[in-house]
């Protein structure tokens, strides 16, 4: 198994966000990313399936953070926390998919430029589509 120093602030603030959404804790402020990536921009160790800041785990870190009354700051408000835990897809974000998922329509113009078994096909479609 490879280790992986991540170096840079960029680099830490993309490990922080993944990092906290993993495990079910809130979004990082504006605020919250630009101090937190400064403070673990150098040492974060990613290995044998752990990410780790100067030899601890990086989320026991994070975890102690968000519960400190000081640096709560830097957290997004949690307004009633998540949905369902982290690595499924919420409801508000299985709505929005159906909702972006439109048929496209097959207008005259574009059944004219097809002949054939292609046409015949979007025929079908289309006659489905209406019956629907």
């Amino acid at each position: 198994m490879s280790i992986l120093m991540v170096k840079g602030q960029t680099n830490a603030s993309v490990v922080l966000k993944g990092l906290l959404h993993q495990h079910g804790l809130p979004d990082l402020t504006a605020e919250g990313v630009d101090a937190l990536s400064a403070k673990f921009e150098t040492g974060i160790v990613i290995g044998h399936g752990v990410v780790s800041f100067e030899g601890k785990p990086l989320i026991d870190a994070l975890r102690a953070l968000h519960a400190d009354g000081a640096s709560k700051r830097f957290f997004a408000s949690s307004q009633g926390g998540q949905d369902q835990p982290a690595g499924n897809l919420t409801d508000r974000y299985r709505a929005e998919v159906a909702a972006s998922r439109k048929q496209a329509r097959i207008t005259d113009a574009g059944l004219a430029r097809y002949t054939g078994i292609t046409r015949q096909h979007m025929e079908e479609r289309q006659h489905a589509a209406q019956e629907q």
